[in-house]
């Protein structure tokens, strides 16, 4: 069954209710004195909801902890250096190795060209590491030149096809 627009409802209200509610709200605006604010003609309470309750508590007791030591202390290098040899990177240990490499740290550029090498802390993938022990030799590591050589020994046909050539 199909409904013409005067039978349709919208609220409650026919098109012609609700045309005639618009034009009298209008002509009250219109009426009021400048001095008194308007008056929004719908008003939403909001409403807590529970997810936002939630963040609320665990916000308060996380701003109540105290702060864990590795948080307070910056990292040296060597720390570093001696994680990855371990294998036990972290989180914080690669980003400030990539923080590091991007402000053109050659040990930082090297070490992260070993990682991908190695799939040390990060999936192993050669020609990442080729690129970055190409930057490192560039900006002068020795040992890097003989790395670019093994890399690209040890990459497959396809993988040396997809190097960005120069």
């Amino acid at each position: 069954m199909f409904l013409g627009i005067s039978d349709a409802l919208a609220f409650g209200l026919t098109a012609d209710q609700m045309y005639r509610n618009l034009l009298s709200s209008e002509k009250s605006a219109s009426s009021r004195s400048a001095s008194l604010p308007e008056e929004p003609l719908l008003t939403f309470k909001k409403a807590d909801s529970k997810p936002e309750a939630i963040w609320r508590e665990k916000k308060a007791l996380f701003d109540k902890q105290a702060k864990p030591a590795e948080f307070e202390t910056e990292y040296s290098w060597n720390d570093i250096v001696n994680a990855v040899k371990k294998g036990a990177v972290t989180p914080f240990d690669l980003a400030e190795i990539r923080r590091l490499s991007e402000h053109e740290n050659a040990e930082a550029i090297e070490l992260l060209a070993w990682m991908y090498a190695t799939g040390t802390g990060l999936r192993q993938d050669l020609q990442k590491s080729y690129t970055y022990y190409l930057q490192a030799a560039h900006m002068g590591v020795p040992s890097a030149y003989d790395n670019v050589r093994a890399v690209y020994q040890a990459m497959s046909p396809d993988q040396r096809a997809a190097l960005p050539s120069f």
